[in-house]
Parts: C-alpha cells; sequence; structure tokens
C-alpha cells in the first residue's frame, strides 16, 4: 500500500455570519473507505459509517448550522458561522481493508468582522522638499480581529524599521458581542532615499485581515487610502552685496570730499 495522506481543507478566515466547506481529501480508494470523522477542537462533530444506516451521525456543535442537504461523506457546510465556531478542525479517514487509520493534521479557523471603511492617512505638509522627510499617521476602520497596517510610498513597501506601530485601540464597539478594535500607525520616510525622484508621491496605507495574504486565499478583508504628495525644490534666497550705514558725520565728510573733487575738475578745465 502506498503512502497514505489526509488533510483537512477549509478557508482560514471566514467572514461573521457567512458559509464555509470543510473538506476532507485524501488519496485513498473511496471503495475501500470505512469510516470518515470529523473533529472541531479535538472533539467529534460528525462521522460517518459505510454501510450504517442512517450513514451519518453528528455530535454536539455549537457555533455555527451543518447543512444536512450538502452534508457528503468527506465534506460538511458550515452556514450561519458565529465566533464560537472559530477553532481547529481535523479529520479521519478509515480503512476496513486493510484495517488503518490515518487523521490529518489541524486546521485552523477564524470568524472575523470586515472593516467598513477605508483606513485614514494625516500628513503634516501637504508640499515638501526632496530632500526632507514624509512624516504620515494612518489608523484603520474598526474590525475584529484588529487590521494589520503596512506602508507603501510609490507602490514600493516601506521598511518596517521607518514605521512606528502604535497598537490596536478599543473603540467600544460591538458586532454581535464582539469588541471591535482599530490599529494606529505612524511613518517618517526620507524622500532623498527615493531612487528616481519625481514632482508627486504618492503615499498609501493598506489595512489588511491576516497580516499577510494566506496561499491560495489572499487576503481575508483588505482596505486601502493613498494620498499624493507634491515634492517642491526650495530656491536658495539671492544674496546681498554688504552695505555699509554712514552716521551723519561720516556722511557730511563724504558729501565734502565730493563737493572738493568736483571744485578741482572745474578749475581744470578753465585753465
Amino acid at each position: 500500500m502506498s503512502e497514505v495522506w489526509v488533510e483537512l481543507r477549509a478557508p482560514r478566515f471566514v467572514v461573521h455570519g457567512h458559509s464555509a466547506q470543510v473538506r476532507c481529501e485524501h488519496n485513498v480508494d473511496p471503495g475501500t473507505i470505512y469510516k470518515v470523522v470529523f473533529f472541531k477542537n479535538s472533539h467529534r462533530i460528525m462521522q460517518y459509517v459505510r454501510g450504517r444506516d442512517p450513514p451519518y451521525e453528528f455530535y454536539n456543535f455549537s457555533g455555527a448550522d451543518i447543512n444536512l442537504i450538502k452534508v457528503t461523506p468527506t465534506s460538511l457546510t458550515l452556514d450561519r458561522m458565529d465566533f464560537n465556531a472559530a477553532g481547529t478542525y481535523a479529520c479521519e479517514i478509515a480503512m476496513e481493508i486493510p484495517l488503518y487509520s490515518k487523521l490529518s493534521k489541524i486546521h485552523e479557523v477564524n470568524v472575523i468582522v470586515r472593516q467598513k471603511h477605508r483606513p485614514k492617512i494625516r500628513i503634516r505638509q501637504q508640499k515638501l522638499s526632496p530632500n526632507g522627510d514624509l512624516e504620515a499617521t494612518c489608523h484603520s476602520s474598526a474590525a475584529y480581529p484588529a487590521p494589520h497596517l503596512t506602508w507603501l510610498v510609490n507602490n514600493v513597501k516601506v521598511d518596517e524599521r521607518l514605521t512606528i506601530p502604535h497598537g490596536t485601540v478599543n473603540v467600544h464597539r460591538y458586532h454581535h458581542g464582539m469588541p471591535l478594535s482599530l490599529t494606529n500607525s505612524s511613518l517618517r520616510f526620507p524622500l532623498s532615499s527615493l531612487q528616481h525622484p519625481n514632482q508627486t508621491v504618492d503615499i498609501t496605507c493598506l489595512s489588511t485581515i491576516p497580516s499577510y495574504p494566506t496561499v491560495g486565499e489572499g487576503y481575508a478583508d483588505v482596505q486601502n487610502q493613498t494620498i499624493t504628495v507634491n515634492l517642491v525644490r526650495l530656491e536658495p534666497s539671492p544674496t546681498q552685496l554688504p552695505v555699509k550705514i554712514l552716521s551723519s558725520e561720516e556722511n557730511k565728510s563724504e558729501r565734502l570730499k565730493i563737493y572738493n573733487y568736483f571744485i578741482f575738475i572745474m578749475i581744470c578745465i578753465i585753465y
């Protein structure tokens, strides 16, 4: 017999009130399967036994409704998922000939509340010098769990060493009893580090659940805002020649010198 593999597949993030399909995938010949069991947090939620009447047995399960019409030996559809439906899921395949069973690895499912609004960016100045620093703050919309904030400048992710996370804030709002939170972050970006500076810079605040996109699913929730900042080259002020300020006595002396010089010129012309 070749090596048996069993894997439970389900979305890692499900929006509150939505549905999710939980599948027990394997490489076993379906004709040799005797029993399939689904678990949540190590407790049985459904069992299929071939040849038994009825073949399905359901156990105490809270947090979602099992769609009985869509049940198959290797899949469940969970409707109207509540926060109690979050947890670790697994499945087990048992064969009769040869007598063998295989348990999958656990798979975590999270129930989330999406953001209703885009994040908000605030910047200190709309016009900046290309050699200055771009300073900005961003806060997300309320959600569960609190979103993760990522900064981008000209669509390029900013080095996290240039960002300052300020944690999450409980906004005293609830979704079906679950408290919602928002996330704050600030940015200090040296514009001189841009390799190809333009006359404008696009700054983006990306607010996501989870922090990074999962393989095959991407983000469960994503919002963003982009603001354009103008870069202005500041021209140096023109230099002035030094000007000597004369006192009243010095001023009279200078006028007398000019008068005497004028008389001397006139005498030379006459003679």
